[in-house]
């Protein structure tokens, strides 16, 4: 009679060979290939092109082929194209404004930002909100501060908004404004990072924004990218449907 170590050795050989027949016949990935469901999200240069794209993704107009330069004063280079559009190294700020039109209320923007080089805001994106203005700050106040100026006179780095959130250089981020008459709300990458009530509160800019009205695009003494911006309307029968809980991810 076969000892109780031969059975066990029987059995883990017959479970080897079973386990390598079902590994052989797995599909096997080309090197350096995630497997389907461990796909990192993509980072830098090679970052997807779709911004905040969700099931219902209709209704977005690019921008394209109406931007002008902003006249700050001290400006960087600005590069624009129908690829996107970059801008240089300002003393302090370069920055791009839209001349066509554009909605005042009920609207979203999207867009993709990266910096490039240095380390401060690489996009303050400033947008109506009915008839007043605000910009969204990201990366401000050397490179740490997100947030709306301005809120009843406070600017992002002192309002209810300020958030401190670092953003590494080379990567391309998300950005989503949802400007609904209840509400603003922000996000980067998915994340809401800005929801802030509209009754009762002023929403204005920094007087060194000015050059950015109606709707632009700005850095701070670094050079950015901004690519894939679109806008849409939404539907005024329904404002309250656009809103978003605090956290959707």
């Amino acid at each position: 009679m076969k000892s109780s170590r031969d059975r066990q050795l029987k059995f883990a050989t017959v479970l080897f060979v079973a386990l390598s027949v079902v590994y052989a016949s797995a599909p096997v990935p080309f090197a350096g290939q995630a497997a389907a469901d461990d796909t990192p999200a993509a980072e830098g240069k090679d970052a997807t092109k779709d911004v905040d794209k969700t099931a219902d993704d209709a209704g977005w107009t690019p921008l394209k082929g109406k931007w002008d330069f902003s006249r700050y004063g001290g400006e960087g280079p600005v590069e624009i194209t129908d690829e996107g559009i970059e801008m240089g190294f300002g003393d302090p700020l370069t920055g791009v404004r839209w001349t066509g039109d554009y909605p005042k209320d009920n609207y979203e923007i999207r867009l993709e930002a990266q910096r490039t080089d240095a380390h401060d805001f690489f996009v303050a994106v400033t947008f109506p909100v009915g008839d007043q203005h605000c910009s969204l700050v990201l990366g401000g106040w050397g490179g740490g501060v997100t947030g709306i100026s301005n809120i009843d006179g406070n600017d992002a780095s002192s309002n209810d908004t300020t958030l401190y959130r670092m953003y590494e250089n080379d990567q391309w981020y998300k950005i989503h404004i949802r400007v609904v008459p209840k509400e603003i709300v922000c996000k980067v990458d998915g994340e809401i990072v800005v929801q802030v009530e509209r009754e009762g509160v002023e929403f204005d800019i920094r007087d060194e924004m000015d050059p950015a009205l109606p709707l632009g695009l700005a850095n701070y003494q670094c050079v950015s990218e901004i690519r894939n911006i679109a806008i849409r309307t939404l539907d005024k029968a329904k404002p309250d449907a656009t809103s978003q809980p605090k956290s959707d991810k």
